[in-house]
């Protein structure tokens, strides 16, 4: 099978010819990352700013699915959220309203874009290629400094017209996305107790969310991620159309077999990135064969429950690699 096969297979609960994996990292950390980029919000960036990020961004991931092979090449965002000049950040709730309509084509997303194009045209087609897209939780909160849940409860309306504006902003771009890439992985933020109340996320949030992923359903490689260590209000999302879904299983109260029953649909997971940093090759085999052994062969794609550190060993990352390979039905 090639890499889209066997992920097509994967989600439809088909027969597989090995257990399709995907993991990923963020490059902000890596030297030829642009230093004036790696604030998750800034001003707009200049001409030659973004073309580096394009260049070096590109040249990355490129490098980076070239050697681990991937079945799902997962894209990361690691461009700023872009804010107009003189609101770096948001200081008070009168901050919210001031948060402006953004074009998908121009600007930080505009050069997120142009780095998709130029990855979609290097990497062969039989691989799926999706794209990350936080949710208006996680860029209201990086604005706000952590505040936004304190500002939430001061002066709910104007901060939900700054958060809408985000949504706005997140859903334009994502409908460019799907015409350059297979599918978004939609990264939801403020689902988990350690985040957000259920309450406020249930009230303010989960609406937002599936509105998103209602905007974007026919990108047919869609992955909803739970992101959130402890209790995730999994519940409220789970109607939700996305092809995949993902989250911290090793690290949550929602176990990878009771993730699958509850969407009953393809899950991704199995392994704690959290730990992965120093685990053995052995271990790595252990937690893969549990996953597999929990959940079957059907409908499962092998991969951590969020981005692995940076600095991971590449041999451990490579042994994701191996195990899944040593999965081939004609071994």
């Amino acid at each position: 099978m090639t890499p889209r096969e066997r992920v097509e297979q994967a989600i439809i609960g088909g027969a597989v010819d090995r257990t399709p994996y995907c993991f990923w990292y963020h490059f902000r950390s890596e030297e030829w990352f642009p230093k004036a980029l790696h604030a998750e919000y800034r001003a707009p960036a200049s001409e030659t700013l973004l073309q580096q990020y394009i260049d070096g961004m590109s040249r990355a991931t490129y490098e980076f699915w070239r050697h681990y092979q991937p079945d799902i090449l997962k894209v990361m965002h690691d461009i700023p959220y872009e804010t107009p000049t003189g609101l770096s950040f948001i200081h008070t709730v009168d901050d919210w309203t001031k948060l402006p309509l953004l074009e998908p084509d121009r600007g930080h997303f505009g050069a997120q874009i142009e780095m998709l194009k130029r990855l979609r045209q290097r990497v062969p087609d039989e691989v799926p290629i999706i794209e990350t897209v936080f949710n208006a939780f996680y860029y209201a909160n990086k604005l706000s400094e952590g505040k936004l849940l304190e500002h939430l409860a001061l002066a709910p309306d104007a901060v939900m017209q700054g958060v809408r504006t985000i949504q706005a902003n997140l859903q334009l771009y994502a409908r460019l996305v799907l015409t350059v890439c297979d599918g978004i992985y939609y990264a939801v933020n403020g689902i988990g107790s350690d985040a957000a109340p259920r309450s406020v996320y249930e009230e303010y949030f989960a609406p937002l969310d599936s509105a998103f992923l209602h905007a974007v359903s026919d990108g047919k490689l869609n992955v909803l991620h739970l992101h959130g260590y402890g209790e995730l209000y999994a519940d409220l999302l789970a109607d939700a159309p996305a092809a995949i879904v993902c989250w911290s299983d090793r690290s949550t109260t929602l176990s990878l077999a009771e993730g699958k029953r509850l969407f009953n649909r393809c899950v991704m997971g199995g392994l704690n990135e959290l730990e992965l940093p120093q685990m053995c090759r052995e271990r790595v085999f252990q937690q893969a064969r549990e996953a597999l052994d929990g959940v079957g062969r059907h409908g499962f794609i092998l991969a951590p429950g969020c981005s692995v550190p940076t600095e991971t060993n590449p041999d451990l990352l490579m042994a994701i690699r191996e195990f899944a390979l040593g999965t081939a039905t004609n071994r």
